[in-house]
């Protein structure tokens, strides 16, 4: 009985439902990414929205129609397909492309962007295929979303009830954001902040979007203060600056947010500032790797 369970599990690891399915969520998720990207700048893979949602659909399916249950394995291919069809958004969708845009004010044709995005995508899972091997297989490095996704799989399929009360959870948090959304004509109708004319140059304005509250909720207070204080710092006191001493010159009848004229000047330091972060957090995490080893190894 254990091997023919081993066997139809086996064979049903790449089904045609589990693909399906994850095509169909994948293309529902794609606009949602890109939504968010452009929104905040941050796009997600949507493997747990995939995995939860997917499983629900098929085992609600298996008691109410009799259908073969959705085993583990199908599971996986579900949120495998899903999060390569929302991750299309990193093909430079939400970054370079919209950055081009705004920079330039030109739009970049429809058919060569099909082409850029289709050369991206597929140089992305070739380039996956050859590196899991060495990096997954052989080093079992433990990516952070890759492990998150992992553990809601084991849960789900060990405590079943877990996935319908994560489920109910997702829906609540979907309904109230959509309710939120469509009561947005109320929101501008009634009276609110407006930022004067120097402070909407400077790009401030006032977002009650809970997109922001959630990617701050992902991100932790301590990110999220230290991205409040870079804002602050760069369009807050050096964009002033800019202005003020004449390095940056703006049109009499400039209107509305000056952000590329001012982003030239503030992207290059943040990159550095960026770069050198990191490269001096590598040093020193292996420069405390080297102390952990020579002080465990033998005297």
């Amino acid at each position: 009985m254990l091997e023919f369970q081993a066997a139809t599990t086996k064979r049903r690891e790449l089904s045609l439902r589990a693909l399906a399915t994850g095509l169909l969520l994948g293309a529902v998720l794609v606009p949602s990414n890109l939504y968010s990207g452009l929104k905040i700048g941050w796009s997600f893979n949507m493997s747990i929205i995939a995995l939860l949602v997917g499983y629900t659909l098929w085992q609600s399916a298996a008691a109410w129609f009799g259908r073969p249950p959705w085993t583990l394995h199908e599971s996986n291919i579900n949120q495998t397909t899903a999060s390569a069809c929302a991750s299309i958004a990193s093909a430079g969708l939400v970054a370079p492309i919209p950055a081009y845009s705004l920079l330039t004010g030109e739009q970049v044709p429809t058919w060569p962007l099909v082409a850029w995005v289709f050369s991206v995508s597929f140089l992305g899972v070739w380039v996956a295929w050859y590196l899991r091997p060495s990096l997954i297989v052989g080093a079992g490095l433990r990516f952070p979303e890759g492990m998150a996704t992992l553990a809601t799989l084991e849960q789900i399929y060990s405590h079943g009830a877990e996935a319908g009360r994560r489920l109910w959870v997702l829906a609540a948090a979907a309904s109230t954001a959509a309710l939120l959304k469509l009561s947005d004509v109320l929101w501008w109708a009634l009276p609110r902040w407006a930022p004067s004319v120097s402070l909407e140059r400077l790009t401030f304005q006032l977002e009650p979007s809970l997109l922001l509250l959630g990617f701050g909720g992902i991100v932790g207070l301590r990110i999220g203060l230290s991205l409040l204080f870079g804002a602050l710092l760069a369009w807050g006191v050096v964009a002033p600056w800019l202005l003020d001493s004449g390095r940056v010159l703006l049109a009499a009848d400039a209107r509305g947010p000056q952000f590329a004229a001012l982003v030239e000047w503030l992207l290059w330091p943040g990159v550095s500032l960026m770069v050198t972060a990191t490269l001096a957090g590598l040093g020193v995490r292996l420069l405390r790797q080297r102390r952990v080893g020579r002080a465990a190894g033998p005297k």
